[in-house]
């Protein structure tokens, strides 16, 4: 179903459709959709709108428990629980909760009468998905906090801390900005990662589609689709650095969070291992970090199989994981 120009059909009633549809049959294929959701940045806010409208008239938006896509996973690695999942199917626009919480269609609940300006938290072990009034969505990782204002003349999201993914309406009248210490992205429609690595002092932006420009320590940077760059989260470093090409697998694993999936191709087990505990109540510890943390990981894991994870880097790294009543210990054999 698609609205051309002279169709009688909105996108709110097409939203509306394919929401009654996915209602009806959430773990169906749909064809269609991917293809409708990706013909207008707009759609993906409008189709949130309408399973949060279901919501309310009684559909069961946030009941049905779909099974992980099947991927392959290193030895050692145990099958998850369920987790439940909410349609739409899109690349990135996939309804997911941290264990046993579903936040997303709360959220999207809240969003049909939200204020101008509005903060959103994602607790840990959970990822929200949330509609703006404009159209546009934005994806908050778990322990991950962002300030939103919406304005007649202004579209300002303030990223407080951790990661998001942002679904931006077009809007050339009204360009969407994000503000992260002293680094702005502006965008006018697009899709893009932003992480705050306040630790490191960075913040990470990534473009999936489209293009921002960001300014950070007194430059202005063009970032195109395939572009990654980190920038100094304080003002201070006048010199702008280097762009890094993205391949569309590498995009993919990146975004990876937003579908409960962790998909590493090298990166260190330390940084595997903290992102898997920001989603997960029972915690991954490795014994001897000092020589662990550092080694590469390859693999998908499910977010919410955190001894299945456990087990998996401990043959990687031919050790064992031991699990206990609120963690799991990796330790390499000696």
């Amino acid at each position: 179903m698609t609205s051309g120009g002279n169709s009688r059909f909105t996108v709110e009633d097409e939203a509306a459709f394919w929401a009654a549809r996915i209602d009806a049959a959430p773990s169906d294929a749909h064809p269609g959709l991917d293809e409708w959701l990706n013909a207008d940045p707009a759609r993906a806010g409008a189709l949130l709108r309408a399973q949060a409208a279901l919501v309310m008239l009684g559909g069961g938006l946030p009941e049905a428990t779909i099974t992980p896509p099947e991927t392959a996973e290193p030895a050692g690695a145990a099958e998850g629980a369920g987790r439940k999942y909410r349609v739409p199917r899109g690349a990135v626009w996939r309804w997911v909760a941290g264990g046993a919480v579903l936040a997303a269609s709360l959220a999207a609940l809240a969003l049909l009468n939200l204020p101008r300006a509005e903060t959103f938290e994602a607790d840990h072990g959970e990822v929200r998905a949330l509609a703006l009034r404009d159209g546009s969505a934005v994806s908050v990782d778990a322990g991950s906090r962002v300030d939103v204002r919406i304005e007649d003349d202004a579209r300002v999201t303030r990223l407080v801390r951790g990661k998001a993914l942002f679904h931006v309406a077009h809007d050339p009248g009204k360009p969407f900005r994000v503000i992260v210490g002293d680094v702005t992205i502006t965008d006018i429609g697009t899709v893009f990662q932003v992480t705050d690595d306040a630790e490191a002092g960075f913040v990470d932006v990534l473009v999936s589609e489209g293009a921002v420009d960001v300014e950070a320590g007194g430059t202005r940077t063009r970032l195109v689709a395939g572009n990654r760059a980190r920038f100094p989260r304080a003002a201070g470093a006048a010199s702008a650095p280097p762009i890094q090409p993205v391949s569309a697998a590498a995009i993919d694993r990146a975004l990876g969070w937003t579908s409960g999936r962790l998909e590493l191709d090298g990166e260190p087990i330390g940084e595997a291992v903290a992102e898997m505990n920001r989603h997960n109540h029972l915690q991954v510890q490795l014994a001897d970090p000092a020589r662990l943390a550092g080694e590469p990981l390859y693999g998908a894991f499910r977010m919410n199989d955190p001894i299945g994870f456990a087990r998996a880097v401990a043959v990687s790294v031919d050790g064992t994981a031991t699990v206990g009543e609120d963690s799991i210990v990796i330790s390499a054999r000696k």
